[in-house]
């Protein structure tokens, strides 16, 4: 799929003359060639290819957006000359989405094109999607770590540090999707900054493997804390829902009450009902 992605899109936006496409991409897809190899493919020059590729016509109803957690001003530079804009790999908060995408719409497609027919009203009310569930979950990272684990072993930071280099890319990208401790984050990310930006100035092997060790394991350390608390808070709802149906079935003066109110306007029921019948026989109940 991610070798193909640009014919796709091309021949989408052919089939689809008439139509404003809105395209976002990764920037780092991660795939591997006929050989078995690990490689990363850069989205933006996806996107760059894709729109030498289009006509006129097509292209400019176009508008295609890189997300990257590469936050560098040097890094958002290169993406904005590739492709129309730039989003975070952080989740966006439902009511920020419009605000986001306004401006980058507008800027893209003159707001006569469309006359009253778009608009981005902040009432909406379609289904929304929580931040959680656009979270990469903590069992995808821990398994991220023990491919990067891998990577480590097979002496890949002697040998090919690009492929680790990408790897830890994607790895920034999944960890800035979590919502955990602030602190805790910070630090996570400071660490994988450290290693992207210092492997060339100081390329001990060593070095970089004690690096990944003590990032590996602070990594690990938030996420199980992470599943501990999101257990906790599973029991903790599971026990509110549990103790309220308790008590319901520990009520039996409350059950008989009730009973009672139900016999005693059951009978008053009946008795109009004979009441009724009785007028409409002309007997005296």
């Amino acid at each position: 799929e991610i070798m193909g992605f640009e014919d796709v899109i091309v021949n989408f936006m052919t089939h689809h003359s008439d139509d404003y496409v809105f395209l976002l991409v990764d920037e780092n897809l991660d795939t591997i060639d006929e050989y078995s190899n690990h490689m990363t493919i850069s989205g933006s020059l996806c996107v760059e290819n894709i729109r030498k590729r289009l006509p006129y016509e097509l292209e400019r109803r176009l508008l295609a957006v890189v997300r990257s957690a590469n936050d560098s001003t040097t890094d958002v530079a290169i993406y904005n000359t590739r492709a129309h804009g730039v989003l975070p790999k952080a989740p966006i908060r439902r009511e920020k989405v419009n605000e986001i995408l306004a401006p980058l719409w507008f800027g893209r497609f003159p707001l006569s094109e469309f006359s009253d027919s778009v608009g981005f009203d902040e009432t909406d009310e379609s289904v929304s999607v929580a931040s959680e569930e656009l979270a990469c979950a903590p069992n995808d990272i821990a398994q991220t770590l023990v491919e990067i684990d891998s990577l480590f072993e097979k002496d890949f930071h002697c040998t090919n540090w690009g492929v680790i280099h990408d790897r830890l890319h994607m790895l920034k990208g999944d960890i800035l999707t979590l919502t955990s401790d602030g602190a805790s984050m910070i630090s996570i990310l400071g660490m994988i900054n450290l290693m992207l930006l210092g492997h060339s100035q100081d390329p001990g092997a060593t070095t970089e493997e004690e690096k990944w060790h003590s990032l590996r394991d602070r990594i690990y350390d938030t996420i199980q804390a992470m599943q501990r608390k999101s257990q906790v808070s599973e029991k903790s709802a599971q026990k509110s829902i549990a103790s309220r149906f308790s008590l319901r079935r520990s009520s039996p003066n409350t059950l008989k009450q009730l009973s009672s109110s139900f016999v005693s306007v059951a009978s008053s029921i009946q008795l109009s009902s004979s009441a009724a019948s009785s007028e409409a026989d002309g007997s005296i109940p």
